[in-house]
């Protein structure tokens, strides 16, 4: 497995795990799909202007995959780690052939100025600072562009939006089923793979933390059920994995570790 790409098959699509920090970074795992007939990408990363920068654009160009390739990009929800990469530095689309797709209720909450993170000692002012201005910045800056979505919405064939309010009010967990296989892109559900074995956990990054415990459950209960494969933005790259029920949370089994 490479610690920059990780190419892997739901059904006829072709998935790629996409690494969009380094050695030094958190990880950021975003998700490109070749469905066939178009690329789509879940979330954009970090971007050029934010620090540390994202890598994104590096990674595409490694694949030999052009900004103009990407036929739509689908935006999980707008915290400045999932949209900054959406916009250059000249406040122009970074892929400018493509869909951007948002959730209305996300457009909604961002519309209404909200503060986003709550003081608090686990994160500094500078994070707070990157969580109020580069969303509003880059919603500002795609408004043209965004196409808003209501819940459960069919993206493009196979790719379905699942509306999974409470780390942010319109939070999106992205459905990819092909040939009864089936991922579940979700995002910022995880952090790390203990935290979920209290049924009650929350982060605090998490804007309505009774919310998403509900979302939480509902989701897992569905993909264990299914035993569909997660892909995770945080969790160490390629952050892919299953979840089952452990007592009344839940155990994460890695991908590669259920291949053995």
């Amino acid at each position: 497995m490479s610690n920059e790409i990780f190419e892997f098959k739901i059904g006829h699509f072709q998935c790629m795990a996409i690494r969009d920090g380094d050695a030094n970074d958190w990880d950021r795992n975003i998700l490109l799909i070749n469905t066939g007939q178009q690329h789509v990408l879940v979330d954009t990363g970090n971007g050029q202007e934010v620090t540390p920068k994202g890598f994104l654009l590096d990674r595409l160009r490694s694949m030999h995959i052009s900004p103009t390739e990407i036929d739509v990009v689908i935006l999980s929800h707008a915290d400045w780690d999932h949209i900054g990469g959406a916009v250059d530095e000249n406040a122009n689309a970074v892929f400018p052939q493509a869909r951007y797709i948002l959730a209305r209720a996300e457009w909604d909450f961002w519309s209404s100025k909200p503060e986003r993170l709550q003081p608090n000692t686990d994160y500094d002012e500078a994070v707070r600072r990157y969580g109020q201005q580069i969303p509003e910045l880059r919603l500002a800056q795609l408004q043209r562009n965004l196409e808003l979505i209501k819940p459960g919405a069919e993206i493009v064939t196979g790719i379905r939006a699942i509306d999974a309010p409470g780390h942010t009010p319109g939070y999106t967990v992205i459905s990819v089923t092909s040939d009864h296989e089936q991922l579940l892109f979700i995002g910022d559900l995880l952090y790390d793979p203990h935290d979920i074995e209290t049924p009650d956990w929350y982060s605090v990054f998490d804007f309505d933390p009774s919310l998403v415990v509900e979302t939480r459950r509902r989701v897992f209960e569905q993909a264990a059920r299914e035993q569909s494969l997660l892909m995770a933005y945080h969790l160490s790259f390629p952050g892919l994995g299953y979840v089952s029920q452990h007592g009344s949370g839940w155990c994460w089994q890695s991908y590669e570790n259920h291949l053995m």
